[in-house]
């Protein structure tokens, strides 16, 4: 199943309620106090699926990313060698002070 399915299909039942909503909100029943709360729930709707349809590319983009993270191989941890002193000692370079004349 894809990622982004449940993000579609969530963000198109944000807009059919959403209009639901807003034709309940607009329609004049007479005294039915719950009609009245259609638009204000219709617009929460449309916010929520106008939020869903600009990060719907981020979104996208994201899980391409994470996804490739998790196909490329781990890198090696790189184990450090034991070296003696001797053997330090011959590989390190001896600083002196430069003589100015």
């Amino acid at each position: 199943m894809n990622q982004t399915m449940p993000m579609i299909r969530s963000k198109f039942v944000f807009l059919t309620l959403s209009l639901v909503a807003l034709a309940i909100g607009f329609c004049n029943v007479g005294q039915n106090v719950f009609v009245y709360l259609g638009l204000p729930v219709g617009a929460i709707l449309f916010g929520l699926f106008m939020i869903f349809q600009v990060l719907e590319k981020e979104s996208t983009l994201f899980e391409e990313q994470q996804y490739s993270a998790q196909r490329l191989p781990q890198p090696r941890k790189v184990r450090r060698q034991t070296v003696s002193i001797s053997k330090e000692a011959a590989q390190t370079p001896i600083l002196t002070t430069a003589h100015s004349h």
